[in-house]
């Protein structure tokens, strides 16, 4: 069962297009984020996700000069059919560095830098 996310959202989502890795053991999937904040993301993917399912998600912002890698939960999921679609995640530890570049990529967001 899906939930609306808008009912439950606590930070700003800014909508962006950004290659991911959705890390699981030794596996590894991408995805593309759809939108994002400081305490979590939405993703497109076409391969099957369970709520509260617990992965590293890996990324990268032109703001930070490394990959940001966490550990994410699932939270809510989108399906067609059987299938999921969409995925939304909570971060689970971003470091203070993650959250200020993070924060800076925003602001480049919306000030069109």
């Amino acid at each position: 069962m899906t939930m609306n996310p808008a009912t439950r959202r606590v930070n700003q989502r800014h909508d962006v297009q950004l290659p991911m890795e959705v890390i699981s053991g030794d596996s590894s999937r991408p995805a593309v984020i759809q939108n994002m904040s400081v305490g979590g993301l939405y993703f497109h993917c076409d391969f099957p996700v369970e709520r509260q399912q617990l992965f590293t998600v890996a990324f990268s912002i032109p703001t930070l000069d490394v990959p940001i890698r966490v550990e994410t939960v699932v939270r809510w999921t989108e399906k067609l059919g059987e299938a999921t679609t969409g995925v939304g995640v909570q971060f689970l530890g971003l470091k203070a560095r993650e959250v200020w570049a993070v924060t800076k990529f925003f602001t480049s967001l919306s000030t069109g830098l």
